[in-house]
This record gives structure tokens, sequence and C-alpha cells, in this order.
């Protein structure tokens, strides 16, 4: 998806930290989503023996929402009260910068500082909670592991580049696109040959 033939330039990851309208940009948020999607980079790149996605610079945008960081994860869109995080900081994004599912120019990568738990992707676009910046700058009450929040954003993106989870769970248990995000990155984990196709 990420592939560029001679006369096209391929899509870069663009990455934004929204910061809601009550709150302030924490600025150690900004420089942690920045080393994880450098660090993610990197190791996609080492997945894939070469070259790997582009981001853009600079490579964090900090954006500052209407919205109070309750609203992202409170307020009612769509189906499934799991899904509205995702949905409510898409149309977010969607408003101040034109983010897209399919956009052919990005792959984008959100994170809010709503609060919230649950991490979505697909179809171009990955939606990261406050919960994941907690974990980037190593203050989730749970799991302290930066590398562990790292490894979820390399999940998301994943599915934001169209990558399944495994047809074979057991089998792939390690995997990045399973629960290899668990102790097992960078070094444990993988991408399986069929997401490296």
């Amino acid at each position: 998806a990420l592939a560029a033939t001679d006369t096209e330039q391929p899509r870069t990851v663009r990455v934004i930290y929204l910061v809601s309208a009550d709150r302030e940009e924490n600025p150690e948020y900004t420089a942690a989503v920045e080393h994880a999607i450098r660090d993610i980079q990197k190791w996609y790149g080492k997945q894939l023996g070469g070259p790997t996605f582009r981001l853009r610079n600079p490579v964090v945008d900090v954006v500052k929402s209407r919205q109070k960081a309750e609203w992202f994860y409170a307020h009612p869109n769509g189906r499934g009260k799991d899904n509205w995080g995702f949905n409510n900081s898409l149309q977010e994004a969607r408003r101040l910068l034109d983010a897209k599912f399919n956009d052919p120019d990005h792959v984008w990568v959100i994170y809010s500082d709503g609060p919230g738990d649950k991490g979505r992707a697909g179809n171009g676009v990955a939606v990261l909670p406050e919960n994941d910046l907690l974990g980037l700058v190593g203050k989730h009450p749970q799991q302290k592991n930066k590398l562990r929040w790292i490894a979820g954003l390399g999940h998301e993106i994943g599915h934001a580049f169209f990558l399944p989870h495994p047809s074979d769970t057991k089998q792939h248990a390690d995997a990045i696109m399973w629960t290899g995000i668990y102790g097992k990155y960078p070094d444990q984990t993988y991408l399986t040959e069929s997401d490296k196709k």
C-alpha cells in the first residue's frame, strides 16, 4: 500500500497529537510520540530488510481541538461505545486537517489526550487514546514498560497498513499483529511472511 511507482510519491505517515480544548500540550507526550514512531519505523525497516514508510517534517503535528477531553471517548458516535473514541478523534482530525480513510497522500496516526483505553485502526487511519500517551511516558497505572506501548503503536499502524490479525494465532502468538506487543518488542516479535508481502 505504501509502494510508489516512478511517477508518484509514496504516502507519508502523518502523526497527530490532538490536544483537547481543556488541556495544554504535554511536551513529554510530543517527544514520546516522536520517539515511538521513529522506533517503529526502524523496526519495520529491519523486518522488511530495507526502506520502510516515510515520516513528515515535523514528525508530530500538535493540533488544538475545540473539544474537551471527555468528549473524545464519551460522545456517542456510531455503533458500539468502544468505537466512539476512534470515530470522534477521526472526525475532529478531519475537521482540522482533512484526515480521512484511504487518503492517497497520508496514513494517519492520531493520538488524542481524551481519557480512553481503546486503540483502533484500519483503512489508513490509527487512533490511540490517552492511555497510550501515558504508557509512552511510563505513567500508565498498570503497564509501566514503554516498549509495550511502542509495540502497541506498531500493531495499530499495521492495521492502518491493512494488516489483519494472524489467521493462525497459536503459531503466530508472538507476532506484532497479535500478542507480541506484550513483553516481546523489539527482538522477539515479528511480522509474519504474509504481513511482509
